[in-house]
């Protein structure tokens, strides 16, 4: 994937600008940092992939700059093999970005394109399958077969409940730091240096609070873990090898899911109903069932719209107290 150039023509028709070889550099980088790098990745695999569809295409049409019709095809022709909306939503982003960047006319902009993506949304597009929420029932189910004497045990409580109460992403629970979790009367005050959804790199505070029963509260599960672990600073979530030794290195997002299924799984729940996202969706229809503000919950999983929020609450509050089927006399 190209990034914008430092050469770049200036507006008017100038002479392009020529900048130092370190200067240069130092441009790249930034540009780079306008996106994370797993986009730059997912992107990049895309053009590969829709270099090779034109390619195969008997006049081999040019991937970029590509025609209006080019990409119009190729988008009707995932559509047709059964690629999820989702999956041709970002490939056609990174056909965009490609052609914005390369200073391109944008075929992906083009009414044509759009009417097109538009009719695969109306004919081809699904509900999402939404995993099961982790609620605090569930979870409390879950953290009761965890030991007191094992290591990854400690690690799992910990990582299981931070990640609950803390309504975190998993690239965001495996991204704390020992220094980012502070313990202070109140209860952890939890740093998260990178998000999602923070492409500014601006850091949030979340607060977790103790909980009232010692089995399941995220502070004591987390003073556990770090006094097993023996952690003074470094990633504050680790892999444990099956001799109870705990690594130097943190845990890829992908194991909080591994952690989350092998952990109901031995609760005799079904593991292919969860992932690691049920920690995030679990809390939010936990809260929203106690009663708690829909601003409080926003704040706490960082949330920046009702819209984002309501399909997690959504059902936290199917039985609430203004549920009118429990009213009409049945």
């Amino acid at each position: 994937m190209p990034v914008p150039s430092p050469g770049g023509s200036a507006t008017g028709g100038d002479a392009p600008l020529a900048l130092p070889a370190d200067l240069a550099a130092r441009v790249g980088d930034y540009a780079r940092a306008s996106r994370s790098a797993s986009t730059w990745r997912a992107y990049d695999s895309d053009l590969r992939q829709f270099r090779a569809w034109c390619a195969r295409q008997p006049a081999a049409p040019s991937a970029l700059p590509a025609t209006v019709a080019t990409v119009a095809g190729y988008l009707a022709t995932l559509a047709d093999a059964g690629y999820r909306p989702s999956t041709i939503r970002r490939r056609l982003a990174a056909i965009s970005v490609a052609h914005q960047l390369a200073h391109h006319p944008n075929p992906a902009s083009a009414p044509e394109v759009g009417a097109v993506w538009d009719g695969i949304r109306r004919t081809r597009g699904m509900r999402p399958t939404r995993k099961t929420a982790l609620d605090t029932d569930l979870l409390t189910r879950v953290v009761a077969g965890l030991g007191d004497d094992d290591v990854a045990d400690a690690r799992d409580r910990a990582l299981l409940l931070i990640g609950f109460a803390g309504c975190l992403r998993r690239s965001e629970l495996v991204g704390l730091d020992v220094a980012d979790l502070v313990e202070t009367p109140d209860g952890l005050i939890v740093t998260i240096r990178v998000s999602k959804t923070d492409q500014e790199g601006e850091g949030a505070l979340v607060g977790i609070a103790y909980g009232s029963y010692r089995p399941t509260c995220p502070v004591r599960a987390w003073r556990a873990w770090a006094d097993a672990a023996d952690l003074r600073e470094g990633p504050a979530f680790r892999a444990v090898s099956r001799h109870g030794h705990v690594g130097a290195t943190r845990l890829y997002p992908g194991s909080v899911a591994r952690i989350v299924q092998r952990r109901v799984a031995a609760a005799g729940l079904d593991p292919a109903d969860f992932a690691g996202h049920s920690l995030r969706s679990g809390f939010a229809t936990a809260a929203a069932r106690a009663g708690v503000a829909d601003r409080s919950i926003m704040r706490q999983g960082r949330w920046r719209s009702s819209a984002s929020l309501d399909g997690y609450i959504r059902a936290g509050r199917l039985f609430d107290r203004d549920n009118p089927s429990g009213r009409v006399g049945l």
